[in-house]
């Protein structure tokens, strides 16, 4: 079968990869989406996503919907043709972390489309991927399988909201991406009581604003942040650009004693953590997410304006011109590769 296989950085192939046989716990589905996420972007940018280093060849993916082809032996509740949205984590369940019912930080963690380990853990950008039963959701039949690749970013998003704790709060999310468009409609979805998003570009926050009823910030605009950090304005921030900057605004435009959840990845240097001490300001990390997956898949079925997110759809072999249209954040949200 053929797959989308990243070899180093600048060098990712349509690759045609071996079919494995399945174990009989295993799950065999058609890929019908997959959406581009920005850690592929860095694999195929710089080898790398964060702390985990490509070292070997690895297939990608893990925003992902398909139809079940195929079940192992002791599978017996998943029909030919079921279709599924794939949850690409899979925790140990024994470790302390998984007893302790936080799965995200499990000390074994395998995640489709990661290098985190080796050997790498593959990914679904592959025209048969084969998981394990319990990451299938099952599907209405009718359904968009395109707006169920989304329930994994919106997971993401979901559990930065849950850790914020953002009800009837003024909310600053910092980054108009995928994940801070999609954290903006989480937040609002958990009843905060205004949601703000900022970002240097013009197109991100136009973008954002269409889809949801948030006002926007120009972070580049200093006046504007100056004046909002002489009567700091918001109970919790939630920092989703993966900027130093970014988190940088958020300390000064958060009330003393607040908490800012950080999303996105930062670079080593470049923060400025001495307003956390004065201001006794809470920094509480979040990764991935628990159990958020199944409520994600129901939220965008249902709402529309997680639907719109998807700004990109290219057919399977076009792998190029997907990854081009991802990597251009001037135009687009979430970009989907498909079969369907």
């Amino acid at each position: 079968m053929r797959a989308y296989v990243i070899h180093g950085a600048g060098d990712l192939r349509l690759d045609e990869v071996p079919e494995r046989e399945l174990g009989p716990r295993e799950v065999r589905f058609a890929l019908a989406y997959g959406g581009i996420c920005g850690s592929d972007l860095h694999y195929v940018a710089e080898g790398r996503a964060g702390n985990s280093i490509l070292r070997d060849p690895m297939v990608l993916g893990h925003e992902l919907s398909g139809r079940v082809v195929e079940t192992g032996a002791e599978v017996a509740d998943l029909a030919i043709g079921t279709p599924v949205a794939v949850n690409p984590a899979l925790s140990c369940g024994t470790c302390r972390m998984c007893r302790a019912g936080r799965t995200n930080l499990c000390f074994s963690m395998r995640y489709m489309g990661s290098a985190a380990y080796r050997p790498h853990t593959e990914g679904g950008f592959a025209e048969r991927p084969v998981v394990d039963r319990s990451q299938c959701v099952v599907l209405p039949d009718d359904v968009d399988l395109a707006r169920a690749a989304l329930a994994e970013p919106y997971s993401i998003a979901a559990h930065a909201v849950n850790r914020a704790g953002v009800a009837q709060a003024r909310v600053l999310v910092t980054g108009g991406g995928t994940i801070g468009a999609l954290t903006a409609i989480a937040a609002l979805r958990a009843g905060a009581a205004r949601v703000t998003v900022a970002d240097i570009e013009a197109g991100a926050r136009e973008r954002v604003a269409n889809l949801a009823e948030v006002d926007v910030l120009d972070a580049a605009d200093e006046a504007a942040i100056d004046a909002l950090a002489a009567d700091p304005c918001f109970d919790v921030a939630i920092e989703a650009a993966g900027a130093a900057p970014a988190l940088n605004m958020a300390m000064r435009l958060v009330e003393p004693g607040s908490r800012i959840v950080q999303v996105g990845f930062l670079p080593t240097a470049g923060v400025d953590l001495n307003r956390l001490i004065t201001r006794e300001i809470d920094l509480a990390g979040s990764y991935r997410f628990v159990d958020e997956f199944d409520s994600a898949v129901a939220a965008v079925l249902a709402d529309d304006r997680l639907a719109a997110a998807i700004t990109g759809r290219h057919a399977f072999e076009d792998f190029e011109a997907a990854f081009a249209s991802a990597a251009d954040k001037g135009r687009h949200l979430k970009v989907m590769i498909g079969t369907a």
